[in-house]
């Protein structure tokens, strides 16, 4: 393809982005109301008398459902309809706050809403089809149900948990290959096994072992500097959301005296490491709880082990109130408390106290169960309202404030697995640094990626959190000029949409119903009657239509929308 083509080519991709989806560039502004019956219809335009001879319409394939003209939004939010305790906190902190909830949102928004938070990934269009064709009020509640029930909700949950526990294998972590996969897999096998986080925290905290058998023996080794201040402060971070600076000086002392009786020995395997309580301290131990409680235990028990039964006791409001509002951040992407692991012996208040006491209590309540937590969240009103704000809200607050589902940029790791699913292309992961060289098999998703050192340009450049300290914003969620250049312009992307499985089909398929496709497997909606008449319109080679760019440039087109690369 010569330079003047591929300018041409990029151009036309270019204006389709902006032609074909002004409704969600314009989101910000609520719809006009359109008439929603004939009956309605007639009274706003009076009828005109009938033509003898009209000509009969061209009815629209059957096979071609359309959304309606605005298809983001699906009727009003209506909290005082719900029984999700959720949805009374923020009802009540919204009128505090002489705020709207913004409106529900479709089914079609809801189910990639959804599926990317839940599962981290983008709906399949046999399971778009399906749930806007469902007509039973439960749906949502069934398709949450389903999405935590999968391996999908494992994998992921486990990326966001692999974040926070700093699972690497190279610099500066240094856990090594053989230990970050151990890591990895005790992480998925508690959460496939329904284990609460109180247990995964205890196991975390005081185990002992060979860091490539007994793969949660790694939290004590995943940091720069495995000292007992390390420890100590890795621990207030991960369970607690707390900065170890945060926390007075003798307050500090203390915490860190439980961890000042852990050793560390390595065996004749390479890279193997012994986690252990050093039995040469085993005397009497006497210190203070981090809420200022005294702790004292005799001769042989581990002071490491009690801190761990202490932390995850129910009512250790450090504990319970510290993962409810990750959780939550997680899935509203704002968090009740900011910055999301600055939460105590700082100046940070919640946005409402009321909501991260119920989300924490019924956390408890299930004996603290991820999944529960999770549902808990999913299935309220207020995950279920639009992205678009109130038009009489300022949208700042209506997102600070929990009064609209805030627009965010898909995870670096999700992206390009979408952008992989469509095309049914992959991507080769591998660890740069040779101890030892890893590479993973082309078709593993970039969601099951079981170590932070294993990853590709594309992830660094998208923000792929380097895991070097465990902290929330280590992961970029800003978009940048150097991302829109490289899925609009860059070789990879058309490279994987030239070769894309799903495109091969459109050789065999009508223009019109390939555009429908197109619609439902990235953006997973139907296409409004006026995207897929701007798509139509597009002909690139004039009189000698070229069916194949036509159908790349709309995939390509897609791909660079903003409704493809952000969560909404």
């Amino acid at each position: 393809m010569d330079a003047g083509n591929i300018f041409f080519r990029v151009f036309g991709v270019f204006f389709l982005v902006f032609a074909a989806h002004p409704a969600f560039g314009a989101a910000q502004k609520p719809a006009p109301a359109q008439p929603s019956s004939a009956n309605e219809r007639a009274v706003q335009k009076p009828a005109l008398p009938a033509k003898k001879s009209a000509p009969a319409r061209k009815k629209a394939r059957p096979d071609i459902k359309f959304s309606p003209s605005n298809p983001y939004e699906d009727g009003e939010t209506d909290f005082s309809a719900s029984k999700n305790p959720i949805d009374a906190a923020v009802a009540d902190h919204l009128k505090s706050r002489g705020l709207k909830p913004a409106k529900r949102c479709s089914d079609a928004v809801f189910i990639r809403r959804a599926t990317l938070d839940i599962a981290g990934r983008i709906p399949t269009a046999e399971e778009v089809e399906k749930f806007l064709d469902d007509k039973s009020p439960r749906k949502r509640e069934v398709l949450v149900d389903s999405l935590l029930a999968s391996e999908d909700f494992v994998e992921y949950m486990s990326l966001r948990l692999g974040d926070i526990l700093r699972i690497k294998a190279e610099f500066p972590i240094n856990l090594w290959p053989n230990a970050a996969q151990a890591y990895t897999r005790f992480v998925r096998k508690s959460l496939s096994d329904g284990s609460g986080w109180d247990d995964m925290a205890k196991k975390m905290l005081s185990s002992s072992g060979s860091n490539f058998r007994v793969g949660e023996v790694n939290f004590m080794r995943a940091m720069q500097s495995r000292t007992p201040e390390s420890v100590a402060s890795c621990a207030a971070l991960t369970f607690m959301c707390a900065r170890f600076d945060k926390i007075p000086e003798e307050r500090r002392k203390a915490f860190t005296s439980f961890f000042s009786r852990v050793g560390y020995k390595p065996t004749k395997e390479w890279k193997e490491e012994i986690v252990f309580d050093d039995p040469a301290r085993r005397a009497p131990f006497v210190g203070v709880f981090p809420d200022g409680t005294a702790a004292s235990f005799p001769a042989g028990v581990s002071p490491r082990a009690a801190f761990a039964d202490w932390l995850a006791r129910k009512g250790n409001p450090y504990f319970a109130k510290a993962f409810a509002n990750r959780m939550w951040a997680w899935f509203f992407g704002s968090p009740i408390v900011s910055p999301v692991d600055d939460m105590f012996f700082s100046q940070n208040p919640p946005v409402s106290a009321r909501l991260l006491d119920v989300l924490a209590s019924r956390f408890e309540r299930s004996n603290f169960d991820i999944r529960a937590l999770a549902r808990l969240i999913a299935t309220s009103a207020a995950y279920s309202q639009s992205f678009i704000p109130d038009p009489s809200n300022d949208p700042a607050s209506a997102r600070e404030n929990f009064a609209v589902y805030p627009v965010r940029r898909l995870d670096a790791e999700i992206l390009i697995d979408s952008v992989c699913s469509v095309t049914g292309t992959s991507e080769t992961y591998s660890s740069t640094t040779p101890e030892p060289y890893t590479t993973m098999p082309d078709s593993t998703a970039s969601v099951d990626l079981p170590d932070g050192s294993v990853t590709t340009p594309f992830l660094e450049l998208f923000g792929k959190p380097p895991r070097d300290t465990g902290y929330a914003d280590e992961r970029a969620g800003l978009p940048s000029s150097s991302q829109k250049l490289h899925m609009l312009n860059s070789s990879q992307i058309l490279r994987k949409i030239s070769s894309s499985k799903f495109n091969r089909k459109f050789f065999t398929m009508p223009y019109r119903r390939g555009l429908y496709c197109l619609y439902v497997k990235i953006l997973s909606r139907r296409p409004t009657r006026a995207e897929l008449k701007a798509f139509e319109a597009y002909k690139p080679g004039g009189r000698k239509f070229n069916q194949w760019h036509a159908m790349t440039d709309a995939m390509w087109a897609l791909f660079n929308s903003d409704e493809f690369s952000n969560r909404h």
